[in-house]
């Protein structure tokens, strides 16, 4: 079974500069859910920063899909260099230096990335993915869509688990029922 990323802007009508987090009615997480989150990464030993500003992301995801179009590894590797970014380290995703930063650290050309960019290379391609997920009715994040199963908001592993278990089990009575037809 294969999974395919499709990032969509949240927010496109965003200011270049971002929110800071103050400037929201409210952040997209609770205190429960952000005690949660780090007590789940201090006992995984992974860094976690909650950032107080929300980026402008449609560079980020254009870079992604810079990513995208050089393979499925590239593609992986651009994406957890921005998350860790932003969810590591606490840096503005939405800002041209931490993102050349990681453009050079994946062996882009700066000047090509600032290109795309200045052309919106991948502007229709992120809007079809816009309307992807205002079809599919998103209007938070994270979501997974699996099989026809639409899973919204951070879940624990099982979750996703047993949403993927009744997908694989869905494919196998499918390929079950097309060999007894045949």
């Amino acid at each position: 079974m294969e999974f395919v990323l499709v990032p969509f802007e949240l927010r496109p009508d965003m200011p270049e500069e971002g929110y800071q987090m103050s400037e929201l009615e409210a952040s997209g997480h609770s205190d429960r859910v952000e005690e949660h989150l780090m007590r789940l990464s201090q006992r995984d030993g992974f860094p976690l920063v909650l950032p107080s500003f929300l980026p402008k992301t449609h560079r980020a995801i254009a870079l992604g899909e810079i990513g995208r179009d050089q393979g499925p590894e590239v593609h992986r590797s651009v994406y957890r260099a921005i998350f860790d970014a932003y969810f590591a380290h606490g840096l503005d995703i939405g800002t041209e230096d931490v993102l050349l930063g990681i453009a050079r650290d994946q062996g882009f050309n700066e000047n090509e990335v600032h290109r795309i960019w200045d052309e919106g290379v991948y502007d229709e391609r992120l809007h079809q993915f816009r309307h992807v997920g205002m079809h599919l009715g998103l209007e938070s994040t994270p979501a997974a869509l699996i099989c026809n199963e639409l899973v919204i908001g951070s879940r624990p592993y099982q979750v996703l688990k047993e949403s993927l278990d009744r997908c694989v089990l869905d494919a196998d009575n499918i390929e079950a029922e097309a060999t007894r037809s045949a």
